[in-house]
C-alpha cells in the first residue's frame, strides 16, 4: 500500500513538472515569435528610408562644410531615391547654393520662398524640384501618432 501511495505521488510530481516545463517551453517560444515579428516589423518600416538624405542636402548649418567638401555620396543616395532630378546639373545648383551669398537661408522653406520670390524656378530647376520634394515629405512623430484628435483628423482628411 505504501509503495503504492509513492507511485502515485511520484506520478502526480512528475505530471506536475512536465506541466512546468511545458508552460516554460510555451512562454519561450511564444517570446521568439513575439520578437522575430516585431523585427520585421522595425526592418520593413524603416526598409526606406533613403529618400530623407535629400533633405540633408539642404541643411543651412552644413552649408559651409558643404561648399569646402561637395556631399557625392548624399547626392548619389538622393537621385537615386528620386530618379526624375538631374544629378549633374542638381550637383551644379547645389554648388552655387552653397557658397556664402546664400546662407543667410535658415532651411528649405526659406530658400524655396527666395526662389519663388526672385523668379529663379528655371535657373534653379533642380533645386526648385528637391525642395518642393523636401517641402511634401510628411515629418511624423510618435506622439502625434499616439494622440486620438490627430489621428481622427488623418482619417477624415
Amino acid at each position: 500500500m505504501d509503495t503504492m501511495k509513492k507511485k502515485i505521488s511520484a506520478s502526480g510530481e512528475t505530471s506536475r513538472k512536465r506541466k512546468r516545463e511545458n508552460i516554460h517551453i510555451n512562454r519561450t517560444v511564444a517570446a521568439r515569435e513575439i520578437c522575430d515579428v516585431i523585427s520585421n516589423q522595425v526592418k520593413e518600416r524603416f526598409c526606406f528610408i533613403s529618400h530623407y538624405s535629400a533633405v540633408s542636402l539642404l541643411e543651412a548649418p552644413k552649408s559651409q562644410e558643404y561648399e569646402k567638401k561637395f556631399p557625392t555620396q548624399i547626392l548619389d543616395q538622393t537621385t537615386d531615391a528620386y530618379s526624375m532630378l538631374q544629378k549633374d546639373r542638381l550637383k551644379t545648383e547645389l554648388g552655387v547654393i552653397y557658397r556664402s551669398d546664400f546662407r543667410n537661408m535658415t532651411g528649405a522653406i526659406s530658400l524655396l520662398q527666395f526662389i519663388i520670390e526672385n523668379n529663379l524656378q528655371t535657373t534653379f530647376s533642380e533645386t526648385y524640384k528637391l525642395l518642393l520634394i523636401i517641402v511634401t515629405i510628411p515629418m511624423t512623430t510618435a506622439e502625434a501618432e499616439r494622440c486620438f484628435s490627430t489621428l481622427k483628423r488623418v482619417r477624415h482628411f
